[in-house]
């Protein structure tokens, strides 16, 4: 998996770094090469925002979140994507099983 780390309005320090390098390889550690993932940081006003995009084989998932906390944001930003890609496998399978079906109906 690639990813991208960014930071506007903040610098993204060794120790930030590695936890989110972390974090990703635990949550993604089964995906191939193929996906992207960007993950942006920004500051404002004491609020810690961070954005997620998931891209893998024509499907692009977004989350987002904010806390007052940067490692709380990305830790939530990082489930939110993992559930949304958890979903996006259930209804892509749900959507393979019921279509054999369909056609047996028509005949």
């Amino acid at each position: 998996m690639n990813f991208q780390l960014i930071g506007k309005n903040i610098e993204l320090t060794d120790g930030i770094k590695d936890h989110l390098i972390h974090k990703i390889n635990k949550v993604f550690k089964n995906k191939k090469q193929s996906s992207n993932l960007r993950l942006s940081f920004c500051v404002e006003n004491k609020r810690h925002i961070a954005h997620a995009i998931l891209n893998q084989k024509g499907v692009t998932l977004f989350a987002a979140n904010e806390t007052k906390d940067l490692y709380a944001s990305a830790d939530n930003v990082l489930k939110k994507i993992e559930k949304n890609l958890k979903k996006h496998k259930e209804r892509s399978q749900n959507k393979k099983i019921k279509l054999p079906e369909a056609e047996y109906a028509c005949e």
